[in-house]
């Protein structure tokens, strides 16, 4: 029996390893199906390259736990998965180390020691090994081919041999279907560009505002700011009303985070939901430097365009975008008063800032201001049975009364300078507080499902009523001019934030063909949140294409 022992050794390892990264994916996500073995198996190949294949085993099934895990971190914040873009935005990800629980250090500690004893053990390289070792980097490395083309067949090829199904539309089903690194892989191809094309859009027009003024603009984004309409959850941000705000609700894209995608359909009057992934995020770099958005139409008008966000310009790429869409100045963080053992910038610091520029501005000089906040960003902390509604309600309190205060001391300015002024102020999206929005029955319970720990987390699909739900926000809206808070108030009620810029642009008397349009259909407000792709039947490829990506300015 001689032969016995070479042939276990030889045989053992074919047949155990598959067993080990099969019986793995109960730690992973407990799914088996065969994107996730597929990828698995490639991420298994790719370690064993260079480490030891025991070692290999234990580091593939902690890095896809990892990823896993950074995902559900995220999904439960934003309501939206990890994307392969992602990935690339470390500093970005940095920045959000509050999210980090014992699963993500577990996993990285896994990681770590498998990597370290597969190096220890290391077998002697062979050739053999590289070929299988490197599809994975094949695979992953076509989708960032900038013409598309390779990307396109690599995934023709993946849905034949590993039955991906790449759900673009929807990155919550993508994940569901193709598991975390299925869903990156797919998730990491170049944004393409829209194409350029011709539509219709302009046909439909709403006639100009009878009356008009050149008011100065300044809005607010304020970060998980909310209350909501009733008394359901009222918050300290109620108290706007008192202080002479008309209230009115509006529909935001995101819910928990992504506030770079509210903040792109309040500057374009655009959906962000026409392209993958966080806008400004993927698309900074080639945004046009002229690019049409409510910003640079007033600088055209001649109004003294100014970004402020009291946090880095890295941030979203805001620093890259703010002065393609039109802004002349811009303050982040970098610049402002900033206490870091204190956790989130304060929104005061932000507002001296913008207050002063307000001030500092020439005489009878035109201005749009764009504010966004951050002091009230999550994680919001559970304490007790508390679901972490008493550490936002104190967070957000403070927030409130640094806001009431400027807006005293820009109606003050503006009195001052004899300037009139509308200031909008508008929740970014709700706070990722899934458990207190279902207690409260502001959210029913049919929107969600438990996940693997047993959590609240959104389905996978929603129906528009469901969206226009999960996305309800509180705007308000305060103006020098008396019955004007009203009607820019009524006209945006239970509209998408993507009416905002279409609104105001009419009350500067800009007769711009593009928001004449968007407030047409805004007017009519039927088009939105309802089935499938809305967004193609409302903003054609092509308007995308001629104003942000080859503006004709």
């Amino acid at each position: 029996m001689k032969w016995s022992k070479p042939l276990f050794e030889r045989w053992f390892p074919i047949v155990a390893i598959p067993l080990l990264l099969i019986a793995g994916r109960y730690f992973v996500d407990g799914h088996w199906n065969i994107p996730r073995l597929g990828f698995s198996a490639l991420l298994f190949f790719f370690f064993a390259m260079l480490l030891n294949r025991w070692a290999s085993v234990w580091a593939a099934l902690s890095l896809e736990a990892l990823l896993y895990n950074v995902s559900y971190v995220k999904n439960k914040a934003t309501g939206e998965p990890l994307l392969g873009r992602d990935l690339l935005e470390v500093g970005q990800g940095l920045a959000l180390t509050s999210y980090i629980d014992i699963d993500i250090i577990l996993c990285v500690l896994g990681l770590i020691c498998a990597i370290g004893l597969g190096i220890w053990f290391r077998p002697r390289f062979k050739a053999k090994r590289l070929a299988p070792g490197l599809m994975l980097c094949g695979i992953v490395g076509v989708q960032f081919d900038s013409t598309g083309q390779y990307a396109a067949q690599s995934q023709a090829v993946l849905s034949k041999t590993l039955s991906t199904n790449y759900v673009f539309y929807n990155f919550r089903e993508n994940v569901r279907q193709n598991g975390i690194l299925g869903h990156l892989v797919l998730s990491a191809e170049t944004m393409h560009l829209p194409k350029s094309g011709e539509h219709d859009f302009y046909s439909r027009q709403l006639p100009p505002l009878a009356q008009s003024s050149d008011a100065d603009i300044v809005v607010v984004m304020c970060e998980s700011c909310y209350s909501s309409a009733d008394d359901k959850l009222v918050t300290s941000m109620s108290q706007l009303s008192a202080q002479g705000f008309v209230a009115a609700r509006a529909v935001s894209p995101v819910y928990g985070g992504g506030t770079a995608d509210a903040e792109f359909e309040a500057l374009t009057g655009l959906s962000s939901l026409a392209l993958p992934g966080i806008d400004f995020q993927n698309f900074s770099s080639r945004y046009d430097q002229h690019s049409s958005t409510l910003v640079s139409e007033l600088k055209q008008a001649g109004y003294l365009t100014t970004g402020m966000h009291n946090y880095f310009g890295s941030f979203y790429h805001r620093a890259d975008v703010y002065p393609k869409f039109g802004f002349e100045q811009t303050r982040f963080v970098d610049k402002m008063v900033w206490n870091r053992k204190a956790g989130w910038p304060k929104d005061a610091a932000m507002y001296d800032v913008a207050l002063a520029q307000y001030r500092a501005a020439a005489k009878n000089q035109k201005q749009m201001m764009f504010l966004v906040t951050v002091s009230t960003h999550g994680p919001f902390i559970p304490n007790g049975s508390d679901s972490g509604i008493g550490q936002y309600q104190q967070r957000l309190a403070l927030a409130i009364d640094d806001l009431l205060a400027f807006s005293r001391g820009l109606q003050q300015a503006a009195k001052q300078r004899k300037r009139n002024v509308i200031l909008v102020v508008f929740g970014d999206h709700k706070p990722a507080l899934n458990e207190e929005f279902v207690q409260r029955q502001i959210l029913p319970k049919s929107m969600f499902e438990l996940d693997q720990r047993g959590t609240l987390a959104f389905k996978t699909e929603l129906s528009g009523p469901e969206q226009r739900l999960r996305g309800d926000v509180p705007l308000y809206v305060w103006s020098s001019h008396s019955g004007q808070s009203q009607a820019i108030a009524d006209e945006l009620d239970q509209k998408p934030l993507f009416c905002l810029p279409a609104s105001l642009a009419r009350q500067t008397g800009q007769n711009s063909r593009f928001f004449n349009a968007v407030a047409e259909r805004c007017t009519r407000n039927e088009d939105f949140y309802t089935k499938g792709l809305w967004w193609r039947n409302v903003f054609p490829e092509g308007l995308y294409a001629e104003r942000l990506f080859s503006s004709p300015i």
